[in-house]
């Protein structure tokens, strides 16, 4: 008799179906695979950017039930001793839409218990929990029950949990839970943290307790005795030196204390600064919480992720009669009087004390590029006390990297005063109604759309990264005023713009990220989202998909929407080279090369890679070999600040013009004038006009580096203003903008 045809999307894959499952169970299985619990994706198992990842699914023996779909949904798989438990799942609760809610909500009800996927070994059909439990220390100042805590994970009965997905009795899951079992290495990391504590005897008692948030920072990670172990004599290794430099004051006398990041920071380690963390969604009033804390201070600053944020944050706080100056890559404003300064991120001083610093957006610490600017904010900003305005989902990443300074945190959560609705159905263009944003990935699709709903005779402001800050607000405040009646944008309405917009609508769940297409993360989508309904002007909110989006773009919102935003697995806090880490390295080894001392950062940095990583330094690391070979003859410390320019590296005439400036101050010491002075006007494409703006700014910002050397700032600030004009005037202007461009030309992303 020849054996049941089984439908799988691998055929190699049916010989691992047992042998009592009917086809019919199976193809049961497979059409309630994107909601069945027993189910995994390959990023349960592994990071989703990992080589070959579906490869490991099938060398551990699981077996594909779907296929991935690009952009949309990741491939399913299922381990063969669970295909009982899904279809005991399928009788007793079905896969229906109305069983989605119940299953994230039992989801997030074993996550808050610690209980999670088993996916290290095997075929992740176990779960475990996380537990944690009181060390027992010896040394007599540590010995109170509960002074340190033990991170540890252990089995439960998967039976248990798979009844609990389907009864969702969190009472019968919890009497089902046993007891906790006792960490089986307790006792070894215990003797070894009193070891360590005996060795640091010679310190007061004080600065021992400062010890303690470090190794709690380090037994929150589960893990071996070894790796534990190794961990909090690393842990307490930095501590000794920071306690040694300060008592000996002198935060040099290690070569470059790569491995204790935060000890390169001495001023703020030496404050014991009191931190505190403004958690919430965006609209919840956290930010009002932190200026206001701001404007009563003696003296503080105000750390913004983007200029536009700055220039806003200066006028909030001159309109509360607070005098502030401004700080940015390309300007310094002092005003009279001043008290605070409003900046971006990257300006943040270091070598003074204040008494409040507030630092916005910290959920960018996860970024790629700008993130190391964030992780020094938070580490060495000298602030007696320092307010960091984030998202839920970066609270332990955050509180861990302060746990390493050995400062405990405390948090406040702001709530949101309404919440953001999903809209029952995509909404066409030509419905769109007064308040409503309309958001895109990329300039060229901003204008193509900016043209489509301009010519159904709305008005139309918008906002892309293109855009100088001063038309970007020019474009927010034409919106918010009424003027016009939509707004289409990037992104950029997701960091801080605060705009009365009743809908926001994804014209598509697709981004390029400079790499290739992929689709929106949970925590852009609640960014991007989050920025419907503002209390007090609309008082509820929407989002949802336009008629005109992709396939499958109002499956993925409707998915994305409802789960929380989660950190990036296994993270590690960004570190970028500041010039006392290239001093450092260039004196000990002779190095003159930019390229050659910044490839030692690089190398040495990833020694101690439990919790800090180099920063993504390629863009620096290219400039560098450039710089040491048309401007060699400039001083270290100069190629290092041009090395940090913000120069556009995919615009060629502009990073050509970049190395000539450099080359002209190594050869004359001086920049010469600028070529674009008499390239551009406010007549110019708008294309052009952006292209000039982006040259001004790179001038202004190496002008305020190299006094003396750029000048011409009359003609730059004088064209920068006219330009600023001329963009503005064209977006308001009812001519089409990308198809009078289409007809010059190929579009450019």
């Amino acid at each position: 008799m020849n054996p049941p045809l089984l439908r799988l999307p691998d055929a190699r894959h049916a010989p691992r179906v047992p042998a009592h499952i009917t086809p019919e169970q199976l193809e049961r299985v497979r059409q309630g695979a994107y909601n069945l619990p027993q189910v995994v994706k390959p990023a349960d198992f592994v990071d989703e950017a990992t080589p070959g990842l579906e490869r490991l699914l099938d060398e551990r023996g699981l077996i594909l039930l779907q296929k991935a779909v690009q952009h949309q949904r990741p491939s399913r798989w299922i381990a063969p001793g669970l295909i009982d438990a899904a279809l005991r799942h399928l009788d007793e609760v079905g896969v229906g839409r109305e069983t989605r809610g119940p299953m994230l909500e039992r989801h997030a009800t074993l996550e808050a218990l610690g209980i999670t996927r088993d996916t290290a070994r095997g075929q992740g059909e176990g779960w475990e929990r996380l537990y944690r439990a009181p060390l027992p220390l010896r040394w007599a100042a540590w010995s109170k029950p509960g002074t340190l805590q033990i991170a540890y994970r252990a089995p439960v009965d998967a039976e248990m949990v798979w009844a609990f997905f389907r009864h969702g009795d969190k009472r019968a899951l919890l009497g089902g839970l046993a007891d906790a079992p006792p960490c089986p290495h307790a006792a070894e990391v215990a003797a070894h943290i009193d070891s360590l504590a005996e060795r640091s005897a010679w310190c007061d008692e004080g600065a021992m307790d400062t010890l303690l948030p470090r190794l709690q920072a380090e037994l929150s990670r589960a893990g071996s005795a070894d790796e534990l172990k190794a961990a909090c004599t690393r842990a307490q290794d930095r501590w000794e030196r920071q306690v040694g430099e300060q008592q000996t004051l002198s935060s040099l006398t290690h070569e470059l204390a790569f491995q204790g990041y935060p000890d390169s920071f001495p001023l703020a380690r030496q404050l014991k600064r009191k931190v505190t963390l403004y958690v919430g969604p965006p609209n919840s009033g956290k930010t009002h919480a932190a200026f206001e804390k701001l404007a009563g201070a003696l003296d503080g600053a105000y750390l913004a992720p983007l200029r536009l944020l700055a220039l806003e944050g200066r006028d909030r706080l001159v309109a509360r009669g607070v005098p502030c100056s401004l700080l940015t890559g390309e300007e310094n404003q002092p005003a009279d009087g001043a008290r605070v300064v409003s900046s971006t991120i990257e300006m943040v001083g270091t070598r003074e004390v204040l008494d409040v610093a507030v630092i916005d957006e910290a959920q960018m610490i996860f970024d790629a590029s700008r993130g190391w600017a964030w992780t020094q904010a938070i580490v060495g900003v000298p602030a007696r006390e320092v307010i960091v305005i984030c998202s839920a989902y970066a609270v332990p990443a955050i509180e861990t990297l302060l746990g390493l300074c050995g400062e405990a945190v405390e948090v406040r959560q702001f709530q949101r005063k309404q919440h953001v609705q999903l809209l029952p159905g995509p909404v066409a263009l030509p419905t769109l109604k007064k308040g409503d944003a309309v958001v895109a990935f990329s300039r060229r699709d901003v204008l193509m759309l900016r043209d489509q709903i301009a010519a159904n005779g709305h008005p139309v402001s918008v906002i892309y990264g293109a855009l100088p800050p001063e038309v970007r607000r020019r474009e927010a405040e034409r919106f918010a005023g009424g003027e016009s009646h939509i707004l289409v944008a990037t992104d950029a309405i997701g960091m801080g713009l605060n705009l009365p917009i009743r809908r926001v609508l994804f014209s598509t769940m697709v981004k390029f990220d400079g790499v290739g297409d992929r689709a929106l993360t949970e925590s852009e989508v609640h960014q991007i989202a989050g920025r419907a309904g503002r209390y007090g002007i609309h008082e509820e909110g929407f989002t949802g998909v336009l008629h005109e989006a992709e396939p499958g773009a109002a499956r993925a919102l409707k998915e994305l929407l409802p789960r929380p935003p989660r950190a990036p697995r296994h993270f590690k806090a960004p570190v970028a080279p500041n010039w006392w880490h290239v001093s450092t390295i260039s004196q000990r080894l002779g190095k003159s090369r930019l390229h050659e001392v910044l490839s030692v950062f690089m190398d040495q940095l990833a020694l101690d890679n439990a919790h800090f990583e180099v920063a993504e330094l390629e863009q620096m690391l290219d400039l560098a070999v450039e710089l040491d070979a048309q401007a060699g003859s400039l001083s270290l410390k100069e190629r290092f600040i041009y090395a940090q320019a913000p120069v556009d590296t995919r615009t060629e005439h502009l990073l050509q013009d970049f190395y000539s400036w450099a080359h002209q101050h190594a050869a004359t010491g001086q920049a010469g004038r600028p070529v674009f002075l008499d390239m551009v006007d406010s007549h110019s494409r708008l294309e052009r006009m952006e292209q000039a703006l982006r040259a001004c700014t790179l001038w202004l910002w190496l002008d305020l580096r190299f006094p003396g050397v750029y000048g011409h700032l009359d003609e730059v600030l004088g064209l920068r203003e006219v330009l600023n004009d001329g963009i503005e005037r064209q977006l308001k202007a009812k001519r089409p903008l990308w198809q009078a461009r289409q007809r010059r030309g190929a579009p450019r992303r």
